[in-house]
């Protein structure tokens, strides 16, 4: 039997594009994910070009980006991706978060734990609009 804990449920798993393209992940996501021990991940789109994953890997590959740390706080050079993906994440009015949703079946496929990059856009502009500022 596989234990299904709150320690790895019952925390929202997201990234945010950060505004120099870095995808930074919150303290209690980076230790769900183990990024203290998996220092690598890679990126998919579907066949649609539609659906963005990432996979986090345990061990070193030559198409994986290198999680790095600082101060305690992971993230991942993604500006590249970003920028061909058509996110503008320079445009201080919005914010790009991904809810990151975990996609087991895929896991054999792709060499690792697979989560589903869900984008929820937050745009500044429309928030102040429905509070009257």
């Amino acid at each position: 039997m596989r234990l299904l804990s709150v320690k790895r449920y019952g925390v929202k798993l997201k990234a945010t594009i950060q505004a120099t393209g870095k995808l930074g992940f919150p303290r209690a996501t980076s230790d769900i994910l183990h990024f203290g021990e998996r220092q690598y991940v890679q990126f998919f789109l579907d066949d649609n070009e539609k659906d963005l994953f990432m996979v986090v890997l345990n061990e070193v590959n030559d198409d994986a980006f290198r999680v790095a740390v600082s101060s305690g706080y992971y993230s991942i050079n993604t500006a590249a991706i970003f920028n061909e993906l058509g996110y503008d994440y320079k445009d201080k009015s919005k914010t790009f978060v991904f809810d990151l949703i975990r996609c087991s079946q895929l896991d054999a496929e792709c060499g690792g734990e697979v989560y589903k990059m869900v984008l929820r856009e937050e745009n500044e502009n429309v928030e102040q609009l429905k509070f009257g500022v």
